[in-house]
């Protein structure tokens, strides 16, 4: 029998098996996040060329930045708090410590009006891995203030539910298809999703048609969410959540970090043996 929980309330528990995820605010200090705000910047600026105070430097970078992963700032997101949320998503002792918290993600402002995307609506980790029982996270860490609008993740309430009652309904051969072939499966099992996904015509108004209020879909309840908070908070996803990116028409750059998976020891196991096949 499952333990009770010690950090999240038994309403927060229920909320995240319904929703598929938890917001939790100032899981690790704000102090440290913005510690980590001044090495991401010293970063920006020694290997990219922006300046913090020089806004006429913000602009693009491809790829990630580099050192996060490395810093000695790291373990201070793994605060007492932190570990309870974990203990009681994924099991006390049943989970290992990342070594890190996840790619260390930076958007700039950009002009234009803000929407919801049709593109690149996706999730991490194979559905079929946590069929009986979760055998992993999906973390987001704030690591500056994000606001509305802002570049904050997307996030699809409900998607796990709702992409567990489509792989119930595949054939062997479709379960076996690769990554592009059953994001195209899920995006079309609903009009809704086929709307949102881009792969039917959109709404008008995408943002009261996807983000306005819950839609019904049949039986479960489905809404775009925007992950925005302050440094220091954190969401805690179930591993099939489906997001996307979103972009940034506010004033600030956007500081996040995604761990895309904190696995259980059965789930290091499956990502070996993915990893490693014989």
């Amino acid at each position: 029998m499952p333990l009770p929980p010690t950090t999240l309330s038994p309403t927060e528990i229920q909320r995240f098996h319904d929703d598929g995820y938890v917001v939790v605010r100032s899981a690790f200090s704000p102090d440290d996040a913005r510690a980590m705000q001044d090495e991401w910047w010293a970063e920006l600026a020694e290997v990219h060329g922006i300046a913090r105070d020089d806004r006429s430097t913000w602009r693009h970078i491809l790829g990630d930045l580099k050192r996060a992963k490395r810093s000695p700032l790291e373990p201070t997101i793994a605060t007492a708090r932190v570990r309870g949320v974990i203990d009681d998503l994924l099991g006390p002792g049943n989970w290992r410590t990342p070594r890190d918290w996840g790619r260390a993600l930076v958007t700039f402002p950009q002009a234009g009006d803000w929407d919801v995307p049709a593109g690149f609506w996706h999730w991490d980790s194979p559905a079929d891995w946590h069929s009986d029982a979760m055998k992993a996270l999906f973390v987001v860490s704030f690591v500056g203030a994000v606001a509305p609008r802002s570049g904050g993740t997307l996030i699809l309430s409900g998607s796990p539910r709702l992409l567990q009652r489509h792989e119930d309904g595949l054939t062997p051969a479709q379960r076996q298809a690769d990554a592009r072939t059953q994001r195209r499966l899920f995006h079309s099992s609903h009009p809704w999703l086929q709307a949102l996904t881009g792969a039917a015509p959109s709404p008008p108004d995408r943002v009261t048609a996807f983000m306005d209020a819950d839609t019904d879909l049949d039986g479960i309840p489905a809404r775009v969410v925007e992950l925005t908070g302050n440094p220091g908070d954190m969401v805690f996803c179930h591993p099939t959540i489906v997001h996307s990116v979103a972009s940034n028409c506010g004033s600030e750059p956007r500081f996040m970090r995604i761990k895309q998976q904190v696995l259980t020891h059965e789930g290091w196991q499956l990502m070996s043996r993915a990893m490693h096949p014989r």
